[in-house]
This record gives C-alpha cells, sequence and structure tokens, in this order.
C-alpha cells in the first residue's frame, strides 16, 4: 500500500458523496411541444405508485467526474510508494531462550514465541526488504541460514527456532546482526521483555516485545554427588511468583519405581529445597512438577553420579609418613581398593619409576640445611593441585633450592620451591614435594587431605570417560578419549562424529536431555538439565515496541512521490469528460 505523506488530505474525499447527492436528487427536464398534455398526465400518475422499483439511472459523465475527484484526492494526499532499488536489508534478532515457549493454554498458541513468528510474518507482507537475515540469540548467537527474500524462505528456516536455550546474549546478537547487516540495515528485535535501561533509543533498530507476567513453579538447583557409598540428590523449587503462594504436587520416581510423590507449598519468591538419598546403584531418576506456564523447567533428569577411584600404589620408605598419606588418601574417598597397574605411585626415589605409565608423586625429605616457613607463600593459584588450599600459619620446612629441584614451581617461600610438577616425554606427570614431615605441620592441617584431593582428582580427569555426569544448559561438557573421534547421540536419537582438535573433546549441549558419548566399546551418558532462574522468573515479561527504524528525511530517500500517477490519470479522465460532454452537446 502507499505510504501517504498527508493523511489528513482524505476529508476531500467527502466530495465524492456529495456529487453523487447532486445526481441522484436532481431532476432533469426537456421541452417538448405537443398537442395535448392528456396523455403525459396518465404517465406521471403511472409512476407516481405501484410496487415496482425504478432502476436508478446516471449519466457516464457521472463516472468520470467520481473517477477524476477520487483520483485528486489521493494525489492531495502526498501519496509514496517503496523504491525497489532503495529497499534495506533486514536483520531479525530471534530469542532464542527458554521463556519464549511461555504459554496460558495447553497449546502454546499465546507464547511469545508464536506471536513474534506471526509479527515478523505481517511486517513482512506489509513492506518489501532487500534481503533478510536471522540471527539465534542464545548463549552464544549464530546466524541461522543464508540471507532470504520471501516470506515464504522465512517460514522455512523458522523451523529452527526451538526456545530451548537457558540464556539469551541479545547485546551480542545486536552485534553481530549490525555487523552482518552493515549500516544500511534495519534490525529487529523479537523477545519477552523490555530492553534495558529507561530509555530506549532505537537507531535502525525495533524491540518488539510478546511477553506476558505469569506465575511459575521452577526447578532451579538439582545435583545428585556421592556420599559415601551412596547418591546424595539435591533439587531445589522456587515460586517466581511476587504476589501469590503456590502449590504444586512433584513426582520423582526411578524407571517404573515411585520414590517421592508430594506436594509442595512455596510462598511469593520463596525456594525450598528437597533431598534424597539413594543407593549408588539407582538408575537414572527423574523429577517433575505439575504443569503451569512454563513446562521446560518443570523436569530434570538426574543420572547416577561418576565414582572415578584411583589406583594408588605407596612405595614410601619411612613408615609414619606413608601411614599418613594413607589416611588422607582414604579420607578423599576417591583412592581405589586396587593397587595393581597402579595410576599414581608415590615415592622417594630421585628417578621416575620404569616401565609404568603411572604419574609420580616424589617426597624430598632432606634435613640438610632444611629450613622451616612460615609464609608468604608463593602460591600458583591456577594449578589444580592448589585449589582450596590456605597455608596461611602452616610451619613448612624444605631445604633450599639445589640439583634437588625437579619442574616448574607451584608452591614456593623466597627462593625455595616446596611443590613444583613437569610433564615428562610420555606426557606423565611427576610432582615433587619437598617436605620434612617431622619439622612440618602441614599434615597436621586441613591442607593435607586436600592436596591429596587435588591430586586424585586431577588424575581422575585426565583418565578416558567423564567427571560428572549431570550438567546445566549451557554448560561445557569435556569427554576425554583415547580416540582421535567420538560419536554423539542426541536426545533426538540424532548422531554426530566429532573429531578431537585437543586432548579432550568439548561438547556444548544446546537442548535437554539424555547424550551418549560412545567410541569403540566405551560409552558414556550425561544428562543435560535446563536449570536457569532467570528464564523461570517470567514476572518481568512485557509486551510493547520500542524504537524506530528511520527518521522522516530518511523516509523520503526510502520512498518515491507517485502524486504525478493520480495527477496524470485525473487529467486522463478529465479529457474524456471533456470528450463526452462536448460530443452529447454536438448531437442535441
Amino acid at each position: 500500500m502507499p505510504f501517504l505523506t498527508y493523511p489528513l488530505a482524505l476529508m476531500a474525499a467527502a466530495a465524492l458523496p456529495a456529487l453523487a447527492a447532486i445526481y441522484i436528487l436532481r431532476n432533469r427536464y426537456r421541452r417538448r411541444e405537443v398537442s395535448s398534455l392528456m396523455l403525459w398526465e396518465f404517465a406521471v400518475l403511472s409512476r407516481e405508485g405501484g410496487a415496482k422499483v425504478n432502476k436508478l439511472q446516471l449519466p457516464l459523465v457521472f463516472f468520470l467526474e467520481l473517477i477524476a475527484l477520487a483520483l485528486l484526492v489521493t494525489a492531495a494526499t502526498g501519496p509514496r510508494w517503496q523504491l525497489p532499488a532503495h529497499a534495506r536489508p533486514l536483520v531479525v534478532i530471534l530469542d532464542d531462550s527458554a521463556s519464549m515457549l511461555a504459554s496460558g493454554n495447553a497449546g502454546g498458541t499465546d507464547s511469545p514465541r508464536t506471536k513474534s513468528a506471526l509479527a515478523l510474518e505481517e511486517l513482512l507482507k506489509s513492506r518489501k526488504f532487500l534481503s533478510i537475515r536471522l540471527v539465534l540469540a542464545g548463549p552464544r548467537p549464530r546466524v541461522l541460514g543464508s540471507a532470504v527474500t520471501t516470506a515464504t524462505e522465512v517460514r522455512e528456516a523458522l523451523a529452527q527456532w526451538t526456545c530451548q536455550a537457558a540464556d539469551a546474549a541479545l547485546d551480542a546478537a545486536i552485534a553481530l546482526a549490525n555487523d552482518l547487516g552493515g549500516p544500511q540495515s534495519q534490525l529487529l528485535v523479537l523477545t519477552d521483555h523490555a530492553p534495558p535501561g529507561s530509555e530506549f533509543s532505537g537507531n535502525r533498530i525495533q524491540w518488539w516485545a510478546f511477553g506476558a507476567p505469569q506465575p511459575n513453579l521452577a526447578f532451579v538447583n538439582a545435583t545428585r554427588t556421592t556420599h559415601g557409598e551412596s547418591d546424595r540428590v539435591l533439587l531445589e523449587v522456587a515460586n517466581f511468583s511476587a504476589t501469590a503462594a503456590a502449590s504444586a504436587a512433584y513426582r520423582i520416581t526411578s524407571g517404573s519405581n515411585l520414590l517421592r510423590n508430594a506436594t509442595l507449598t512455596l510462598e511469593p519468591r520463596a525456594r525450598q529445597r528437597i533431598i534424597l538419598n539413594l543407593p549408588a546403584n539407582t538408575p537414572a531418576i527423574e523429577a517433575t512438577l505439575a504443569t503451569d506456564a512454563l513446562a521446560a523447567d518443570n523436569r530434570v533428569t538426574l543420572l547416577p553420579a561418576v565414582r572415578k577411584r584411583i589406583r594408588v600404589q605407596n612405595g614410601l620408605e619411612d613408615a609414619a609418613l606413608r601411614a599418613q598419606v594413607d589416611r588422607a588418601l582414604d579420607a578423599t574417598g576417591l583412592r581405589s581398593t586396587i593397587s595393581a597397574a597402579p595410576e599414581i605411585i608415590i615415592h622417594n626415589a630421585r628417578a621416575t619409576p620404569a616401565g609404568t605409565n603411572a604419574w609420580g608423586l616424589r617426597f624430598l625429605a632432606e634435613t640438610n640445611a632444611a629450613t622451616p616457613h612460615t609464609g608468604p607463600f608463593i602460591v600458583d593459584t591456577a594449578h589444580p593441585l592448589t585449589r582450596g588450599l590456605a597455608l596461611d600459619g602452616v610451619v613448612w620446612t624444605a631445604a633450599p633450592p639445589g640439583t634437588n629441584q625437579f619442574g616448574l614451581p607451584i608452591i614456593t617461600a623466597g627462593n625455595t620451591p616446596l611443590l613444583a610438577a613437569t610433564e615428562d616425554a610420555l606426557r606423565r606427570q611427576q610432582i615433587t614435594l619437598h617436605l620434612v614431615p617431622d619439622r612440618s605441620t602441614l599434615s597436621a592441617t586441613p591442607n593435607w587431605p586436600i592436596l591429596f584431593w587435588n591430586l586424585l582428582t586431577w588424575r581422575a580427569r585426565e583418565t578416558p570417560g567423564l567427571t560428572e555426569s549431570n550438567f546445566r544448559l549451557g554448560s561445557e561438557v569435556a569427554v576425554r578419549a583415547l580416540t582421535n573421534s567420538v560419536q554423539l547421540t542426541m536426545p533426538g536419537g540424532a548422531t554426530r562424529t566429532l573429531t578431537k582438535s585437543a586432548e579432550e573433546f568439548v561438547l556444548e549441549p544446546d537442548v535437554p536431555g539424555l547424550y551418549t558419548v560412545s567410541t569403540g566399546a566405551s560409552a558414556w551418558q550425561f544428562a543435560v538439565n535446563l536449570l536457569a532462574p532467570e528464564e523461570s522468573d517470567l514476572s518481568t515479561a512485557k509486551t510493547g515496541k520500542w524504537g524506530e527504524w528511520e527518521k522522516p528525511e530518511e523516509t523520503r530517500r526510502e520512498y518515491a512521490s507517485v502524486l504525478w500517477l493520480f495527477v496524470l490519470g485525473a487529467l486522463v479522465v478529465l479529457v474524456a469528460h471533456l470528450f463526452l460532454v462536448t460530443h452529447s452537446k454536438a448531437r442535441v
């Protein structure tokens, strides 16, 4: 449809019914000379009554005048038509977060995602764009296919807009869209909340929101960890209503076994925890809440916790020190009861044990020139062995540096290395601990078991498989395998082959569900759950439109005036009218 520059000129359209009234209401007579009026009186009387409706007869000049007036009225509105050569690219930023599927009915017909798709389709019907690009705003924005030009192609591309992400990086997506479309492009954001800040100045960007505030209960935390010889399950449910308390039934099942069936009652903005202790061999459990506005956060699946046990061989010569190390290893809960084919060897030898693929922890307890150190200690906090260590108040006695310094220092006191590590030619970690136990207090502090916990955890992370089995949607999943490729089976059953580009495979699951990584005879399964309080909180959802695409002066450049077409048409009609009137008079 034309863009009317002066729509108030449409008031001149009142002349059209006025013209019709002139022709319909007036009577036209012609002078005739007759010998008698007797027969004419009879004709007049017969037309004054009866059930037959007389056909309205209007001359052709009436219709020509009507068309001419309509063309002149339209020309007065200043019509403009979008020039194909001046059409701009459109880049649409699609909020791909889970809250876009929030709905007040079972069919989801009033979800922000559905409303956004309909609004985009209406926009494409009313306006033409040079090209259309779609950008999915998930945790990492990505371009959805190549540029398209028709509404049908856009509709097909929107099938990939699933809205299952745990977050929407809209700022990064807008920056990507701006680079993608260039300085002449127009940007459109489709989401369910208002733009950030109190004022939104849309320079080439419009922000359309189709959300609605709704109460919602959701799982916001779900973990399953080892607890001795059993698993401990922690579930946390939140009520995101700001005004009303809410009750919801929940069920926890494992296969066909019902583990718990109860009802929660939560005050507004409150949270409640559910704790369960399960045998370690309990299969995957599933917890569900009653259906509400957002279904995606009402279900979690938790697999059994990963129990990696490290085979450790303690070959220390000092019986007292060996006992202290054994107690620390047992306290971690990560030591295997089997010591054959060890993965870690603890020893006093200066050389690495030959004929093994195990890591080595070397104790050097030389007393010659050993000095007690009380700090300050310089700690490489980024190293896996130093996590959680707090050495304030610790007395650490060690010999000064010399020929017994091995590897890069991790913990030092002045110029004395206390803990060092290096990787040998076989990619084994060789760790050296400079310590005189009977003149140090390290083994009497919590730092002692923490140090061995870090060592065994680090070693477990370097063995094939997963270190955890349950992840939040949006987190990275690291899988270590000995092969250069693995096969990933996704929740829908689709498979994909991944090739190793580093020491481990790093996966980024984009939908909740169960995944399987397999290579040869080995297979590892992990679960991904939507646990995103920001997405589950629907109380801040909004509906509205913000921003403008162009200023009046930019509109004039994009739309060309077609006033001359309507004026020319009116002139043609008036010429025809003049010819018809003149020709009729000539015949008379």
